[in-house]
């Protein structure tokens, strides 16, 4: 299911398409957006309509559903991505569905009804991501790599990581190289190639061996190890030094053009709402933490990974060996990755199997950066961090998503707090 259509659908009878499905969390399914209504039409109903419309169309009988993940900015735009079990027609078997809103891609289907209209895709016919359905053939990604200077041959293709309509990583196993394929919006694909050719010259970052610029896809080298996040998990795995994490960003070169890393402090004019709109329960304490982290008001004079945490980073035998995702690489403030690091550690340390472990290394690293920036900003933007973190129970659909939404929200507090004492 892919390539420009329009659809128009009404409420069908459930009987006669529908087999049992998963329901939605009851604070999910409650949740509506006066200036997009289709917010309803998605997550209202087990099965939303656009998908009933879309699926019964080719001939097909929806078995199960089961909703994988919600990405939702009040009042712009929301995208929520299915695992479906269908019977029957051309689409028999189990899929990824998304269902979009709001900002719909050029070349989705487009289901129109009552509520609006929603744009429909089966992965990996990903109209923003022109290339992922090559990447994820055999055939197609061996001649691919071939095209892009690697060994022809019979390969393997996964799927590790997908963000719809921005991004995916396929891992290709086969290949003597060891490889995988990012999928990026073409117009990115360029920019981020420059990006792994600067990076690669001072830093452990996987080497491009090449882009296609129509697909919108990128070939990266594999890097050995471990993410440090699973080396904390693992208490036989020595831990690397903390002076080397915190040095590790210092290596990075001055970008050769003005592109900027994003500002965590900034985005909380997007995170806000949306965790007002979720756990509006919350919204004073929400309120008082932005407000308490204030405004962005530190230059982008500083080079920064953009995205610097323990799951970006590749370790063996305790030494630093890789780093990843440099997506974000730019010009960015002298905190940002400091603060971006110690937040995603002190999220992981409440889901961690080996807290002591991530609560350590996080103590080690804050002693060190509280001597090369400003305590009171490290700690305010750490918050910020710790904020944007908040959203991701909800987008992932946790069974428990509000009761982890309030610890993050209680935790950003903490960290608010902390800013200042030491201000």
């Amino acid at each position: 299911m892919h390539g420009t259509a329009r659809l128009a659908f009404a409420r069908a009878d459930a009987a006669a398409i529908l087999g049992p499905v998963s329901f939605t969390h009851p604070r999910t399914a409650a949740l509506q957006d006066q200036s997009l209504p289709e917010v309803a039409t998605l997550l209202a109903s087990p099965t939303p309509a656009p998908i009933e419309a879309a699926i019964s169309g080719v001939g097909g009988r929806i078995d199960d559903v089961e909703l994988l993940q919600v990405t939702w900015w009040p009042g712009t735009s929301i995208t929520v991505r299915y695992r479906i079990s269908i019977s029957g027609g051309e689409l028999e078997g189990t899929s990824t569905f998304v269902c979009v809103a709001g900002r719909i891609p050029d070349g989705a289907l487009v289901v129109e009804g009552d509520q609006g209209s929603v744009g429909v895709w089966r992965v990996p016919h990903d109209p923003a991501l022109p290339g992922l359905a090559a990447a994820l053939d055999k055939e197609r990604a061996a001649r691919l790599l071939a095209d892009l200077g690697g060994s022809p041959g019979q390969v393997g293709t996964r799927l590790v990581a997908y963000r719809p309509g921005r991004r995916a990583v396929v891992s290709v196993s086969g290949a003597e190289e060891g490889l995988y394929l990012k999928l990026v919006r073409p117009k990115h694909v360029e920019p981020l190639h420059r990006a792994h050719q600067e990076l690669a010259a001072a830093l452990p970052v996987p080497v491009s061996l090449g882009f296609s610029r129509d697909l919108g896809l990128i070939a990266l080298q594999a890097v050995p190890g471990l993410t440090l996040r699973a080396v904390l998990e693992d208490p036989n795995q020595p831990i690397p030094s903390p002076v080397d994490i915190v040095e590790l960003t210092h290596r990075l070169p001055a970008p050769a053009d003005a592109r900027e890393a994003p500002s965590t402090i900034a985005r909380l004019g997007e995170i806000g709402p949306l965790l007002t709109a979720i756990t509006p329960e919350l919204s004073g304490q929400i309120d008082d933490a932005i407000g308490a982290i204030g405004p962005e008001s530190s230059p982008a004079d500083t080079p920064s990974h953009g995205d610097y945490y323990e799951s970006q980073l590749l370790v063996e035998d305790g030494a630093l060996v890789g780093m990843l995702d440099v997506d974000s690489y730019g010009w960015g403030r002298v905190a940002d990755d400091g603060s971006t690091m110690l937040g995603h550690l002190a999220v992981w340390a409440g889901m961690s199997r080996q807290p002591e472990r991530v609560l350590g290394l996080g103590s080690s690293l804050i002693k060190l950066w509280d001597e090369l920036v400003d305590p009171a900003d490290l700690r305010r933007r750490t918050a910020a961090v710790v904020l944007s973190l908040a959203t991701g129970p909800f987008r992932v659909q946790s069974a428990t998503w509000p009761e982890e939404t309030a610890l993050r929200v209680s935790l950003a507090s903490q960290w608010v707090d902390s800013a200042l004492e030491v201000g």
